[in-house]
């Protein structure tokens, strides 16, 4: 018969599996919102280059002016879309790092119930042993020759 640390050892490489699995999840979620808030400090300097240029450079015709303020509206539409992708991804990253810390906990409490078991298969084990020593009959004095 197998022991129950033995059985149990199954469920806790499936639980380790599994944890590795969502922490690694997290991890890409993690550096995929820092990748978009790099975005957005890229567009924000980039929108403030060309506001500088402005202030330093006027357009010379009408046609030029309007140009330039069309773009301008356009960085400041991505900017503004950058920062709801990063919300986005904020609240993705949090549901992922909830979902990993729920896998973490249950891990944890498996390991928990897997050290008890070989614990207690240990102690079966030498009670067992115990049992086969006090039931075998005592061995009786053999009688010398000698006498």
């Amino acid at each position: 018969m197998r022991s129950r640390s033995k059985k149990f050892e199954r469920l806790v490489k499936v639980a380790e599996s599994d944890e590795r699995r969502y922490a690694e999840i997290t991890g890409a979620a993690q550096r995929h919102l820092n990748s978009q808030k790099e975005r957005l400090s890229e567009l924000s300097r980039y929108r403030g280059e060309y506001s500088e240029r402005a202030g330093t450079k006027r357009p010379t015709n009408a046609a030029q002016l309007k140009d330039y303020q069309t773009f301008l509206d356009r960085l400041d539409t991505a900017v503004v879309s950058q920062k709801q992708v990063i919300q986005e991804c904020e609240r993705s990253l949090e549901a992922h790092r909830r979902r990993w810390q729920v896998k973490r906990q249950r891990l944890d409490s498996l390991q928990k119930i897997a050290k008890r078991l070989v614990v207690e298969d240990r102690q079966l084990s030498e009670r067992q042993a115990q049992r086969v020593m006090d039931d075998r009959p005592a061995t009786k004095p053999r009688f010398s020759r000698d006498g």
